[in-house]
């Protein structure tokens, strides 16, 4: 790796795989909702290595590297053999369980909006106030991100 590792931008590959990495980290108990949810952040907003990597810089393992595959990924020579007992799988997998594996946006919407509509509604419950659904913004701004990620899915 060269020095100027760091200073290189990363791509939305790169994201994703940090994201599969922080859900695996979330998995194992390693972070809780809310740091995942601070790291993802991160993550998405994340331009170059030396970024992504801090996010990564206490926990085991680190980032994974270029070429490296990640908590929970397949080997790429694996990748066609049949697991035991799987259930067999169309081009999308909107079943199961298993639709929103490949969607860290989803799963960002889901919990970000989950969050945001919380506080609001406590703080519009303790006021008597419910003018105001700020928590659409992150809602919508994640709508973006998801289409734009279920769009491309298939690529």
């Amino acid at each position: 790796m060269t020095d100027d590792h760091g200073k290189l931008r990363i791509s939305n590959a790169d994201r994703d795989k940090a994201i599969q990495q922080l859900q695996a980290a979330l998995d194992e108990g390693r972070i809780d909702l809310v740091e995942f949810d601070e790291r993802a952040k991160g993550a998405y907003e994340a331009k170059t290595n030396a970024e992504l990597d801090l996010i990564f810089e206490d926990l085991p393992g680190g980032r994974p590297k270029e070429g490296e595959v990640a908590v929970g990924d397949r080997a790429p020579a694996d990748a066609d053999a049949p697991r035991e007992n799987a259930a067999p799988r169309s081009g999308h997998s909107w079943h199961g369980g298993d639709w929103m594996h490949g969607m860290p946006a989803l799963r960002a919407l889901i919990v970000v909006g989950g969050i945001c509509t919380m506080i609001w509604l406590a703080g519009a419950i303790s006021s008597g106030d419910f003018g105001g659904f700020w928590p659409i913004w992150p809602i919508m701004g994640l709508s973006i991100a998801t289409f734009v990620q279920l769009v491309n899915r298939g690529r």
